[in-house]
Parts: structure tokens; sequence; C-alpha cells
């Protein structure tokens, strides 16, 4: 929920996954959020979203200061320029001398004059700086957001972490107690609640973690060595330990680490892997230095980037799961009566003293009467309040509903609203509705599974899949939804009392607090998404296109496909955008199934629980997560491994369930005997990945039992020396499927299914990897991450079955893709031809390619490859070694480092003549033997989009909220259009202000060339040797447009520039001879329009 109090707005409730997407769909801004309270316990499903929402508001008001800082200078400047010459003596005399009386007026009143006459600065005068975002929830949340230290990392926006605990409450007699929090605007009371029953399931009574079985397993350690090895003690007190999570967590958005910083260091002391400088002696310039390979080190001292302060903390202190849920109460301070004039005059209270009384002030009145602000105010009104309450289990309802705060006037007089979010069953329990009949007066609105509908959330990527859905049916799907409310929990009446009916939470509620209570608007659930709306904008033209793509492929595609192992592998797209989720595509996520061997998934960025949620039924997401066996994350941005933890823990509860704890028992010696093949006793999910996103896993698992004891976190390293195996570790033990065990390599391939994994370091940040997977049906898969074209990843990938390639960026972007690291769409053509891949499939498309990107027919590609360079010690180089990495947005350009781009030759046609191309959407479900289809398909669709967008503007042109822009846009054009004029006249004035000064004898002159370019009151305003004012101040374009334009005037030319302007304007009245004089438009006709809220779209 989305609380405005006009300067400020707050941000309430669960801040899930997807969250920063919702906002885009529902144009709510999160621009001015100063504050974030987290509702429930401290677990993914309530903070999976916030590291996207922290990332973007950082961004957004480290530009929006920097734009205010830019244009604060121009109007200081400007303002300096135009400063109006200093009062005359006499007059300065007199201004002094009614200061004078002023400040006795209100010292008589018992009032310093100081702080009463002497009010702050102007809002424009004050250096603008980096907003400060509070961060309000249970415990954990420091521990949860310092574990994300080594992938984000920010400078646009400080923020505190303020994690409740429960001591802090105390319970006072009386009306009430102070509140948890508040500022100038609201008054919080925060609620933490316990549950009634605690976990009966000891975490220190279950077996142990089968990671920690491995590590005693493969390392040969003895038991009691290996207990002291894996069982960390705590180190310090625990004031300590959240001290330290409060500094890592605060470095990670107010740090003063630069990544251009060099520091010079002894070589003796660098690490091998650690990339070096030194300054040339010839031309002073940096050149990059190597360390000598055998022999003495000399003793020089080489530049070297020091690693961000937050990577060097190699483990957080650990935690514990907490059962603490987080509910608030929000309330506006009493708002002062109206004021009286009439009984201040009668009190004989002096006029200049009005306004202190209206501020709280007590003064004394002429004759020496004592007058309080309540002799002349009206009775003060009641702020209103809202609570928004989470109830995470039946367990905690009971705490929350025994809160003494619903006995405390001061807390509950002006409550009208309680937003309830509610765990399944909890809506339907009489103790809840004996509350709702006790608070009969508040209005309750209830969010919960079983009883709230089930709406499409992103209406826009479903239009966009419900028109390829006409086109093909079967490899587009329409996503899930259900618009149907059970009103049975909240109707049902369990006790004999009367209260209003809850009403269910709707999406895009709206209501008001002040200044009276009311509900504004709800959407209306039938309402929520019109499939028939969307299929009757099909254009016909398009879908006799389709129907002549489908008869030709018929004929064709069974010939394409012939010898093209596992043609019944599906590929199903769930996320096809980067960097950040937009309204029409998920970030990084794609599923392969394969029959006969599992499922397996290629990243998981934010979101891909929800998106499968929308493709699968409750029944078949029950087979998907029985039958998945991997996880790749490719590298550590948060648009590609922010969903992994929701994935991991729906995987482990429909695995184990409730059950987890009570399953067979294996010793940990019998664990030692059978090594790997405790997967065919205990189901395991696997995870490949590199060891910071393996560490990132390790440390969250001590917040949230999200399943990670069942996770086989395998570390993988690139392959070398051109090897077709790749070096991988699980817990520092030598595991992998080409490996010189033989035992080994069968045990994982049973596990897995994968006949050989391997993977390559490819250049786009620390860690990053391409795969390229072996089945053992022969199928053989190949998937990039985000990269620059690598030689590398074409060795290991030879032979492709199917390739799916990232194609950020179009053709014309080449520049952009160098810089950020990323490929074009004939890049990844390039690299398909020269691995000679049979199917490409596209995806990790740029957010400006919205709906569907430019795609060029190519028979040849060239290609600069840019792999990474490995340094003589065998170490990749890379940028921040140990430190994080910018998401995706890649806003801070990264230092280039030293690479080897060779261009490959033109790829002969013939080798392209199979290649096909898919280009991905989200919700697409393609079949390896249909990705032919889909190429033929390719023209269709471009020829939908370009229909759609038509007439999708053509529509605009008569929307109101369009309509509205256009007038703005029209005013704005007027207003450059005045901009000559203003400025002519602004140096008029300029010249005859300075001309005052020196020749009084130009007095006349000045007030000639008034008369030419003002008109009625402006012209005697001239006349008088006053500056003319206006009614409506110019447009911040337009000041910027007068300063860039308007020259300075010398002293020794005023009298001459006078003439010339004089005659300028004469000109502008009676019409040019050269060019076209702009037209002449009254400011204060100038009015902008009148637009309801509900049309104004995204600023």
């Amino acid at each position: 929920m989305l609380f405005d109090v006009g300067q400020k707005r707050y941000l309430f409730g669960n801040m899930h996954e997807g969250l920063q997407r919702a906002c885009i769909q529902r144009n709510a801004r999160l621009a001015k959020t100063t504050d974030i309270f987290i509702t429930g316990k401290t677990e993914w499903k309530n903070v999976g979203g916030l590291f996207g929402v922290i990332l973007t508001m950082a961004d957004a008001n480290a530009s929006a200061v920097q734009s205010e800082k830019e244009n604060m200078e121009k109007k200081i400047k400007k303002k300096l320029s135009d400063e109006v010459p200093r009062l005359s003596e006499s007059k300065s005399t007199k201004k002094a001398k009614h200061d004078d009386e002023r400040a006795k007026v209100f010292r008589e009143a018992g009032l310093d004059p100081e702080k009463w006459l002497t009010g702050p600065g102007k809002a424009s005068e004050v250096p603008p700086t980096l907003p400060t975002l509070t961060i309000h929830g249970s415990k954990n949340l420091t521990h949860t957001i310092a574990t994300a230290r080594r992938f984000i990392f920010r400078k646009g926006m400080p923020v505190r972490i303020n994690e409740h605990v429960a001591a802090q409450q105390p319970t006072l007699p009386g009306d009430g107690r102070d509140p948890d929090w508040k500022d100038e605007s609201i008054q919080v009371w925060k609620l933490s609640i316990e549950p009634a029953i605690r976990d009966q399931s000891p975490k220190s009574q279950r077996k142990r973690p089968f990671d920690e079985f491995a590590a005693g397993l493969l390392s040969h350690t003895h038991h009691g060595d290996f207990q002291r090895n894996v069982v960390r003690t705590r180190k310090g007190s625990e004031a300590r330990e959240d001290e330290q999570r409060r500094l890592v967590a605060s470095e990670m958005f107010n740090s003063q680490w630069r990544l251009d910083a060099l520091t010079e260091t002894p070589l003796v002391q660098v690490p091998t892997s650690t990339p070096m400088w030194i300054r040339s002696q010839n031309t002073n310039k940096l050149e990059r230095y190597y360390r000598p390979g055998n022999g003495t080190l000399p003793q020089i001292n080489v530049l070297i980037r020091r690693p961000w302060p937050g990577a060097l903390i190699e483990q957080l202190p650990p935690t514990q799961p907490s059962q603490t849920a987080m509910s608030y109460i929000v309330r506006h301070y009493s708002q002062s009566g109206k004021f009286l004039p009439d009984k201040s005059k009668a009190l004989k209270v002096h006029h200049l003293l009005y306004q202190a009384l209206q501020r709280g002030a007590t003064v004394k009145s002429q004759d020496g009467t004592t007058v309080t602000p309540d002799m002349v105010l009206e009775p003060s009104r009641t702020g209103g309040g809202f609570a928004f309450l989470d109830v995470p289990s039946i367990d905690h309802l009971q705490d929350l509903l025994d809160r003494p705060e619903w006995k405390m006037p001061r807390i509950m007089n002006g409550l009208q609203i309680m937003i309830w979010n509610l765990a399944p069953g909890v809506a339907s329990t009489a103790a809840l509705q004996s509350f709702f009949s006790h608070h009969k007066d508040v209005k309750h609105i209830v969010a919960a599974p079983d009883v709230s509908a089930n709406p499409i959330s992103f209406e826009s990527s479903a239009a966009l899949v419900l028109r390829l859905n006409r086109i093909d049916w079967e490899r587009y799907l329409v996503p899930l939804y259900n618009n149907s409310i059970n009103p049975e929990p909240l109707t049902k009446r369990l006790i004999d009392a009367e209260f209003p009916n809850p009403q269910s939470l709707t999406r895009g509620f709206r209501f008001q607090l002040e200044p009276s209570a009311k509900i504004l608007s709800s959407d209306d659930p039938d309402l929520f998404f019109e499939v028939g709306a969307v299929l009757k904008d099909m254009p016909a033209e398009v879908l006799e296109l389709a129907n002549s793509a489908k008869s030709e492929s018929s004929i064709n595609i069974s010939s394409e496909n012939i010898g093209l192992p596992s043609q019944d592998a599906e590929i199903i797209c769930l996320g096809t955008g980067s960097s950040a989720p937009s309204k029409y595509r998920n970030v990084s996520a794609t599923l392969l199934r394969v029959p006969g061997c599992g499922s397996y998934l290629f990243d998981c960025g934010e979101g891909t629980l929800g998106q499968l949620k929308r493709l699968y039924t409750p029944a078949q997401m029950t087979e998907l997560f029985r039958d998945l066996k991997a996880i790749w994350v490719s590298h550590l941005h948060a648009d590609h491994h922010l969903g992994t933890t929701s994935v991991i823990k729906a995987w482990n509860e429909v695995n184990y369930g409730l059950d987890a704890a009570n399953e067979d028992e294996i010793s940990l010696d019998e664990q030692a005997i059978k090594a790997l093949q405790i997967s065919k006793h205990c189901k395991r999910l696997f995870l490949f990945s590199e060891a910071q996103m393996i560490q990132w896993l390790k440390e969250y698992s001590s917040v949230e039992d999200f399943g990670y004891e069942k996770l086989v976190a395998i570390k993988t390293d690139r392959a070398r020396n051109g090897s077709n195996s790749s070096s991988m570790s699980w817990n520092n033990a030598k595991v992998g499927f080409c490996t010189d065990n033989d035992a080994m390599n069968e045990a994982m391939s049973q596990a897995t299914a994968i006949e050989n994994l391997v993977t390559c370091g490819v250049n786009h940040c620390h860690g990053a990897q391409a795969v390229s997977v072996t089945f053992r049906t022969g199928f053989k898969f190949s998937y990039s991450g985000d990269c620059r074209p690598s030689k590398e990843f074409v060795r290991i990938g030879q032979g492709s079955s199917v390739l799916v390639h990232e194609a950020t960026f179009d053709d014309d972007m080449q520049n952009d893709a160098e810089a950020k690291k990323h490929s074009t769409m004939s890049e990844a053509i390039g690299v398909a031809q020269a691995m000679g891949a049979k199917r490409l499939v596209l995806t990790h498309f740029s957010q400006r390619y919205q709906k569907i990107p430019r795609l060029r027919a190519l028979d040849k590609i060239n290609v600069n490859f840019d792999d990474v360079e490995v340094s003589s010690n065998g170490r990749e180089d890379v940028d921040m070694p140990n430190g994080p990495e910018e998401i995706g947005t890649a806003t801070v350009s990264p230092t280039p480092r030293q690479r080897r781009s060779t261009a490959s030759p033109s790829i002969p046609s013939t080798e392209s003549e199979g290649l096909k191309i898919a280009v991905a959407f989200d919700f697409m479900r393609v079949s390896v033997g249909d990705i032919a289809y889909i190429d033929q398909l390719t023209p269709v669709l471009q020829r939908l989009f370009e229909i759609v967008e038509r007439e999708d503007k053509t529509k605009a042109k008569d929307n109101p909220g369009e309509i509205a822009r256009r007038k703005k846009d029209d005013l704005k054009a007027l207003r450059h259009k005045q901009s000559g004029e203003q400025i002519r006249e602004a140096n008029v004035v300029k010249a005859g202000e300075k001309v005052e000064e020196t020749r009084e004898r130009l007095n006349k002159s000045r007030s000639r060339s008034w008369n030419g370019v003002r008109d009625g009151d402006a012209t005697s305003a001239a006349g008088a040797g006053r500056r003319p004012s206006t009614a409506v101040a110019a447009p911040l374009e337009d000041a910027e447009v007068m300063e860039e334009q308007s020259a300075e005037i010398d002293d020794v030319d005023m009298a001459h520039e006078v003439e010339r302007l004089e005659g300028e304007s004469n000109v502008q009245e009676h019409g040019q001879s050269n060019g076209s004089a702009p037209s002449k438009v009254s400011l204060p006709l100038l009015e902008e329009p009148q637009v309801s809220p509900v049309d104004i779209g995204p600023r």
C-alpha cells in the first residue's frame, strides 16, 4: 500500500517479488518515498522485492538530485545577474525602522522576534541532498539486506534499517503510549506479535544438513574434527554482531568507495589474482602490469583497485529464524481548529501575532492579557488513521487481538480503516469475527488467499500474449487467473453478533483519510481483465498471414527436423527482459523440460515463481517441482538470481512439505560410504553457479528455512586448456561429470540425467559464465547468460541442438552493447552460426524493446569475440576482485579491461542454412522441433506489432490522458515561443536599471523602450521606473532558455543597447522585415489544462 501525504510517501505491506513491476503497471510512483514499513515476518515472500525497489529508487533519486542541483545553480546564477540594485540610504533607513517596530510588537507579546520574524530560507536556495530511505521491519531484516552486499552497491540513496525489538514497546497506563516512530506528518505504533504455539520442530535436534554430511564425507575428516569445523560459534555479544550487520548494510548504499580509485601498493603485498597497473615512464599513462611467472618479484609499487569494503566481510554472524510478525497503526496529528480573527481583535491581539497564535504560541495582548491559542481557535479535529495488520498464521492471531493498543483512546480515536493481510483460514475464525463486532465503527478491508480474487496483475503483458495466442494458441499461453471473490469466510457468522461484513480487498483500492475519511475507488473484479476486448482488436490481415504460415509450415517443418535430438523437449520463457522488469517483459528465467530426463531452470530472476504459477495449475506445479532436477545461475546480478530462493522453497514444500524433518535418518558413516548416492534415498535439488551465489543462499538460510539443506550447491569453474570438462566443487571437494572417479561421474549423471556440463567465463561481470549441457538423450543445450560474444563459448557449445543467447541491443546500438558488455542481435546470430547450433532462441531484450525487437535477415555475420583475459596464473581477470557488481542497468561505466578481440571470418552461408531462430516472449512455450515453425512466424509477428502500435497511437489521440498531454505540450511550445520576447524584455529591464545608476538622462529613453515592449499596465509600470510583473512565472525550461540566450550588457554600451532594443520592440509591434516574429500571448491567459487524476500518466 502506497500512502501519500503530499510532500512524502510511505510504503506499507509485503515487499514481495514483482513489486516494482506492479508499480509500473499501476502507474504508482515511488518517488518521494521516505519510509518502507514491512509487515509480517522477515521471510522471502515478504522481502523478496525489496532489493529491486531499493535499486530503482536509488538510481532515480541520484538522477533527480543531480538534476535539481544543476537547476538550482542556474537559478542562483540568473538571480544574481538579475538582482535589483540595493535600496537607497533613505529607503534602507525606513525599512530598518519598520523592522524595529515589528520586533517591538513581538517583544511586548513575550515572543522572541528572531524566532518569529526570521523564517527559514526558500527551498530553492537549500542545496539538494540525497534523500534517506528508512526501512522498518522485524528481526533479521538487517541480516537479510546485508547478505546482498556482494551484488548490490549504490550511492544514490543512503538507507537506514530500523529493526524493531519488542522491548522497545513499553505499555503505559492511561489512554495510551507514545508512538514508536513519527515525523512531521504521521505517527506510527508498531505491533509485534508472536505465535501462540511455538515451532515444535527444533532444528537443533534434526539430522545434520546434507551439505555438512558431504563436507565431512568428502574431506575425509574425523567425525569430531568435522563437527568442530562446521559448528560455528558466536563470537562477541549479540549487540556487536548486530552492529557489524548494520555497518555492512550502510556501506552498501552510502559508501565513499569508488570504482575508479587506484591505490599504490608494493607488488609483494598484492594477491596473485588481482589486476595491476603501472604508470609508464615515457607517456605517463596507465599500463596493465602482469606478475612475472618465475623468479623473485621486483621491488616496485603497483596500482590496484581496493575491494569494496562490504565484500571484505567473508561471512556474516549467524542468526536464527524469527517468528515475530509486524503490524502497524498509523495516525495523522490532530488538526488545529479554524482561526477566529474577530475573537483575536476583541481580545486586542496585534494583527502581527495572528500567525504565531495559529502556530501554537501563547502571546500577550495590547492590554497585557495572556492569550492562548484555544481562545482564538475553534476546537481541534482528531487526525484520521488506519491500521495495516498482517497475520501470517492462525497461531499469530490471538496475540494480535490481545494487544493493549485496541483499548487506548489516544491510539484508537480517529482510526477509520483496518486493512487485514491474512493467512488462509484466519478470516473465518470466530475470534476475528468477535474482534470485528467490537470494532464495528471501523471499516475492515480483508486480503486473504481463500477470500480474494486472483486477477491478472500485469495486463500489458497478458494483452500482448493474448494477441500472440490468436496467432498460435499452442505456443503462446494465456496466463491463468481467477476474478471470482469467495465471500463465505467473511459472511458466514460464527458468533451471535451484528456487524457489517468486511470488504474484500481488490486491486486499485483507494481511500482518503484527510480532510475526511472515505473510500475513493476500487476496481470492479469483473473488469480486471477483459479477454474479449483484447481479442476484438486482432487485425484480420495478421490472422490471414498466420494461417498462411501454418499451412506452409505443415509441409516443410518435418524435413527441417531430421536428425534433431529431443524434438519434444520444451523451452518455456518465463522472463525475456533485461535489467529490470517492465510491463511487457519480466527479467531472465528460462525453463527447459526434457522428456526422460527432467526439468531444468536457467537463471531465476525476480518473479520467476509468479510466472510459473500463471502458466501451471497447482497440480501441474506439483508435477513440475517433482521433476525439477537442477538450477543454473549464470552470474550474480539481481535480474538473474533474485527469484531463486522462492523457487527452492516451493520445490522443498512440494517434495518434503511439513514432513521434511521426518525423513529416514541416515547415519554419518552410511553416507560416508555411499557418497553421492544419497540422492537415491533423499531427493535433492542441484544448483550450479559461482561461489558467491552459493554463499548468498547459505547466509540467507539462517533467516529462513527455505530448503537449503536439501540443496546440492555446486560451485562451477570454467573449462581450461580447451578441455570439455569443467572444474566443480561441493563443500571444497572435487565433483563433476568428467572426473577421474568413474563412480562420482555416474552418481552425478544418475542424479541429474546430465551427461556433461561445461562452463566458460564470459565478458560481462566478475564470475559471469556461460554453460553447455549435454543430456543422456544426446540433446545439447547451450545458454549464454549475459555476455559479449565469446570464442570459448562457441567452442564448448559446438554442435548444440539449441542455443539460448542474449540479444540485449539492436544492431544500431553496438557501442552500448560493448560498453555494457552485452550482445547485439546480429552478434547472437553470429555466435549461433559459428557454434553450428541447429536452433537459436533470442532473449534478454533491453526494456526499450518492450514488445518486439527489430530482427533483420542475415546470411553472413562478422562477429568480434570479446573473451575474458586469463592471467599467467590461470585466473580470470575481473573488474572488481571480491567486489559487488552493478545490477544490469550498468549505471556506472566500468573501467575497460584488457581484452583479446579478434574478428572471425565471414561464416559461409551453407553453415547457416539450417539455423532457425525464435524471438522469445514471456509465456512462450515451444518444443525444439517447433522452433523452425516459430522462425516462419517472425514476419507475422512483426506485422502484428506494426499494426497494433499504429492503432494504439490512433486511439491515444482520443484518450483523455493523451489529450491532456498534447495540451501540455502545446502549452510548453507556446511558452518557448514567448521566451524570445521575455528575454528581450529582461534585457531591457537590466539595461534600464544599470543606466539609472550611471546616467539619469536615459530615463526617458528607457520609458520609451517599455512602451514598445509591453502594453497597458506594463507600460505604466515601466514608465514609473519599476520592473513590470507577470502573473504566471515562466516554467523551468523557459528560465533555462533565457539564461542560455541572454548576453551580458556592458555599462558603456547601455544607451546604445536601449536604442537597439527599442527599435526591435517597435518592429515586433508593427511587423518584422526579416523572418517572422513570435506570436504575442498574454501570460495570464495561459492556464494549465484541468485533468482528472485518473487520466494523468507517468511523468
